[in-house]
């Protein structure tokens, strides 16, 4: 697993270093800190991505349908 930086995770995604600060602090990002340094996986935002994402297709059926 490789472990980032909240700076490179921020470059690397396209994400402000603000939004990532806020939810890590929220604990909706895997993380740990070192010596007080705080480490991401290189994955943490598209890990969040794919928990968090809504499936369409998943939904229930607009009302009026399937009856």
């Amino acid at each position: 697993m490789q472990l980032l930086t909240l700076p490179k995770l921020a470059a690397q995604s396209g994400w402000p270093e603000s939004r990532i600060r806020r939810m890590v602090a929220r604990q909706q990002l895997a993380h740990i800190r070192v010596n007080g340094r705080l480490l991401l996986p290189q994955t943490a935002i598209e890990d969040y991505v794919a928990q968090n994402f809504v499936d369409p297709n998943a939904a229930d059926p607009p009302q009026g349908e399937g009856k």
